[in-house]
């Protein structure tokens, strides 16, 4: 029967120390107990040196606190406890990092312990290393908001952005104003040049703006040759500047064509502010096609309405 307890007992030791996902034990004191499989160094640096020191010798003083409260509450609750947390090797004392220093992102299982094996409360913390995850949900939020080409804000993504200033701005009765701005030779140069050259004028005209724009304000792509920017905390007049700027600056880029042609990139702008509590972002965007609108016939090439 001991012989057999003991074939038992070794079989469990060896399949919890394959397992790939480190499980921590975790002692109500805020000690390390015990280290438990954790295998894959790909994914996770050997963690048992940290056996017998408390969380907050080891770890960022926030996070320690953070491990000592769930860990505490799983014990007091009986239930299990789930967090998300991301830490980088280099973050926790005591251990060989792995060749990234990148802070990982992992999610944890929580679950108390109910013998007394570790001779004071304790839980069971499964590490699941999932960055991949996270790099993937990142990259699904930015599809869902971004224009693929540019990298600017897309068009749904950045009309909530502009209701969301307008907002701000209405509540706490501060400026805020709007640009737009057409591109005047895109049809043409799509048309003789073909849909690459088009996007390489897109990409052109974006990064110019983003350049002018930093930080000041958020920029979307309405359509293949139409940008427009929100400026919060900007009045109409400095809005004006700063679409100027963005237009000079779109035309002194220089498009090669083909080997025997360039062309530099013009554009008409319309600029407009928030002026009455009730107006909503339909009526700025009328006032700035109408801007746009009335340069036509004219040597103008930004407007304020």
């Amino acid at each position: 029967m001991a012989e057999q307890f003991e074939k038992m007992h070794s079989h469990i030791e060896a399949i919890a120390n394959a397992m790939p996902d480190p499980i921590f034990v975790m002692g109500q004191d805020g000690t390390y107990l015990d280290v438990i499989g954790g295998q894959e160094r790909t994914l996770y640096a050997d963690g048992h040196s940290l056996i017998g020191k408390k969380y907050a010798d080891v770890l960022p003083e926030k996070m320690a606190e953070r491990f000592l409260k769930v860990v505490n509450k799983a014990i007091r609750s009986g239930y299990l406890q789930e967090i998300e947390y991301q830490l980088a090797d280099t973050e926790v004392q005591g251990i060989e990092p792995l060749s990234t220093t990148e802070g990982q992102w992992y999610e944890a299982r929580v679950y108390p312990l109910e013998d007394d094996t570790y001779e004071q409360p304790a839980a069971i913390w499964l590490a699941i290393n999932i960055t991949h995850r996270k790099h993937m949900e990142e990259q699904i939020e930015r599809l869902s908001s971004n224009d693929p080409l540019t990298d600017l804000y897309n068009r749904d993504y950045f009309l909530g952005i502009v209701d969301e200033e307008l907002n701000k701005a209405r509540l706490n009765k501060r400026p805020l104003s709007l640009a737009k701005i057409n591109l005047d030779c895109f049809k043409r140069i799509t048309d003789a040049f073909g849909h690459e050259m088009g996007d390489k004028a897109i990409l052109t005209a974006a990064h110019a703006i983003r350049n002018v724009v930093g930080d000041l304000g958020y920029i979307g792509r309405l359509s293949c040759d139409q940008f427009m920017i929100v400026l919060p905390e900007v009045k109409a007049v400095d809005a004006f500047r700063i679409t100027k700027l963005a237009q000079e600056t779109i035309s002194a880029q220089t498009i090669p064509l083909d080997e025997n042609e360039s062309t530099c990139l013009t554009s008409h702008a319309g600029v407009t502010e928030l002026r009455e509590p009730t107006e909503d972002s339909q009526v700025l965007f009328k006032r700035v096609n109408k801007a746009i609108k009335s340069l036509e016939g004219t040597r103008e090439k930004t407007k304020i309405l």
